[in-house]
C-alpha cells in the first residue's frame, strides 16, 4: 500500500508528521539506502524499508488514542531529550504509557496549553496552516504601547530567515489591547499559523520586549482553565469530537462565508448611509425670513431742520 512518507513516520511512533517533514528536508530520513529530501514522497509499505538515522522504521500496532491537554510551564523544553538534561515536557506526562507528541511547540520561555497525543491524523489538521485552527495567547510586553505601534503590529513584519530559508512577510497580528500602563502592555493576540517564535519577533521588530507569554487556548473552547502549571489532563470524548470539526475544511469553508457576509453587510450599510445622507442634501433649501424681520421699505427719513441766519 502506498502512503506519503511522514504520515508513514507518524504511524511508527517517530513524531508528528510536521516534525517528520522536517526530519525528511533535513536529510536524515533514507528509502532503501538512498536519502530522500523532496516532498512529497510516496513509499509502499510492503516492500519500502525507511530508516531515521540507524534506525529501521517498522508500523508499531494501532493503539488507542490518547488526547492529554497539558499546562507547560516556564523552563520546560518541549522535546523527547535534551543533551543538557533539563526537563522536558515528556517528564510531566510519565505516568501515561503511550507514546505521545507534542502538537505544535511551545518555546523554552513560553507558557500555557499543550496538546500532546498519539493521534497523527488529528495532529496534523491542528497544526498545518490550510485548516486555520486559531490559537489564542495571551502577551505582556514592556512599556506602554501606543494605538499607532498596534496598528503597525497589525498590518505585519518582515521576519529574516530562523535558522536558514528566506525572509518572509507575516500577515499580521490579531491584536485586542487587554490594558497599558506606563510600565506594562497586555494584548490578546489570535493566531492560526505561527511561525517559529513569531509573535516574539514582530513584537521585538516594534520595539517591545515580551516579558510573559502564555497560550490561553486552542480552537476557542479548549482552555487551560483549571490546571496548574506542570498538570494535565485527558480530553473528553466531547472536546476530541470538536476538535475534529474545528479542524475540518467543512467548518473553515463556513468561517470564511460567515466572514464575508458580515463584511457585506456592514458595506451595504455604509451604502445606504452614504444615499440617504446624499438624497438630503439634494434637497432644495427654502428661505424663510424670521417672522418679526424688519425692512427699510416705507420708512420715511426725518426733515433736517430748517437753517436760521
Amino acid at each position: 500500500m502506498q502512503v506519503r512518507l511522514q504520515k508513514f513516520m507518524a504511524d511508527c511512533g517517530i513524531a508528528s508528521r510536521r516534525h517528520s517533514e522536517e526530519l525528511i528536508r533535513d536529510g536524515q530520513v533514507r528509502v532503501n539506502g538512498i536519502v530522500k529530501m523532496e516532498l512529497p514522497i510516496l513509499i509502499d509499505t510492503d516492500h519500502d524499508q525507511v530508516t531515521v538515522g540507524d534506525k529501521l522504521l517498522e508500523p508499531i500496532r494501532p493503539e488507542k488514542p490518547v488526547h492529554v491537554l497539558l499546562y507547560k510551564p516556564r523552563g520546560i523544553l518541549v522535546t523527547r531529550q535534551d543533551q543538557a538534561g533539563r526537563k522536558t515536557v515528556f517528564d510531566l506526562v510519565k505516568p501515561i504509557p503511550q507514546r505521545l507528541f507534542p502538537v505544535g511547540r511551545l518555546d523554552m520561555d513560553s507558557r500555557g496549553l499543550l496538546l500532546m497525543t498519539n493521534d497523527g491524523e488529528l495532529a496534523n489538521r491542528l497544526t498545518h496552516p490550510s485548516y486555520g485552527v486559531e490559537k489564542l495567547y495571551i502577551v505582556t510586553v514592556d512599556g506602554k504601547m501606543s494605538a499607532a505601534a498596534i496598528e503597525k503590529i497589525r498590518k505585519g513584519a518582515w521576519l529574516g530567515p530562523a535558522g536558514r530559508g528566506k525572509a518572509v512577510r507575516t500577515e499580521g497580528l490579531k491584536i485586542k489591547l487587554i490594558s497599558s500602563d506606563r510600565q506594562f502592555t497586555t494584548l490578546e493576540v489570535r493566531l492560526s499559523e505561527a511561525r517559529n517564535r513569531e509573535i516574539r519577533r514582530v513584537l521585538a521588530r516594534a520595539g517591545f520586549r515580551v516579558r510573559d507569554l502564555c497560550r490561553a487556548a486552542i480552537a476557542q473552547k479548549l482552555t487551560i482553565k483549571g490546571l496548574s502549571p506542570g498538570e494535565f489532563r485527558f480530553l473528553t470524548d466531547a472536546e476530541v469530537a470538536w476538535l475534529r470539526h474545528a479542524s475540518s475544511r467543512e467548518y473553515r469553508e463556513q468561517k470564511r462565508n460567515a466572514s464575508q457576509q458580515w463584511f457585506e453587510r456592514k458595506e451595504m450599510e455604509k451604502e445606504r448611509r452614504r444615499l440617504s445622507n446624499a438624497g438630503a442634501k439634494s434637497e432644495p433649501q427654502r428661505k424663510t425670513l424670521p417672522a418679526k424681520a424688519k425692512t427699510r421699505a416705507g420708512k420715511q427719513r426725518p426733515r433736517k431742520p430748517a437753517r436760521r441766519w
